[in-house]
């Protein structure tokens, strides 16, 4: 297994760039997320009632649509790290009508401050590939904490495994490189599925798709083992 290429900046470096640039990530990269977005949503059959987190819920545009679906008898709760992100979800939230349905939190994703076996649904994306190699696994383990024994996880990521000679993952390994400044987005290629299995769970489902017909994202669906 290839190893990732490692940012030379802290999460807390990562957290503020998103914090400094949350306007521009919501005008012009979460429209290019909306149609990966809304398969994962499809795949996970959310049902009226259940108890869901998103973890890294950045402009809240995935979070508005998980508080639809499990309506006003479920709970939905959003976390980012970014404050200038959870500002944005609260005004969303109010421009939708969902501001009674969801609760906003900061948070770090490596301790979520939430009990154990709190969520029937897990749900992240593109935020696990945000963190270090070691802290990965760390993350993992909190969403796994904070799942019910049936629940069920979703994840929306580059995936590397089988794209390593892909020419959107080469370019962004070189970018990580050889830009001075790039790393402090954070965000690269990595290897997911494997992650989840080797912290305890089963993957049910996994779709290999492209957005814009270029970026390699994977959608997986997991439940703890």
């Amino acid at each position: 297994m290839t190893t990732l290429p490692e940012p030379d900046v802290s999460n807390e470096t990562v957290v503020e760039t998103y914090h400094r640039l949350a306007a521009l990530y919501d005008w012009f990269i979460t429209p290019l997320q909306a149609d990966t977005r809304q398969r994962a949503l499809g795949l996970l059959a959310i049902e009226r009632g259940e108890h869901v987190v998103e973890v890294g819920c950045g402009p809240g545009h995935a979070l508005v649509a998980l508080a639809e679906r499990v309506g006003p008898e479920g709970d939905t709760v959003g976390l980012d790290a970014a404050a200038s992100m959870a500002g944005r979800v609260r005004r969303r939230a109010v421009r939708e009508g969902a501001n009674t349905q969801i609760e906003i939190c900061l948070g770090d994703a490596r301790s979520l401050p939430f009990r154990e076996n709190v969520a029937d649904i897990a749900f992240i994306e593109d935020t696990l590939e945000l963190f270090a190699e070691d802290e990965i696994p760390t993350v993992v383990r909190e969403l796994k904490r904070i799942l019910r024994p049936d629940g069920r996880l979703c994840v929306v990521t580059m995936e590397r495994a089988g794209a390593e000679e892909d020419l959107f993952v080469r370019a962004y390994d070189w970018l990580f490189e050889r830009v001075p400044g790039y790393e402090r987005f954070g965000c690269r290629p990595i290897y997911a599925s494997r992650t989840l299995e080797k912290e305890g769970f089963v993957v049910e489902r996994q779709e290999h798709l492209h957005r814009v017909w270029v970026w390699p994202v994977e959608i997986l669906i997991a439940r703890p083992m």
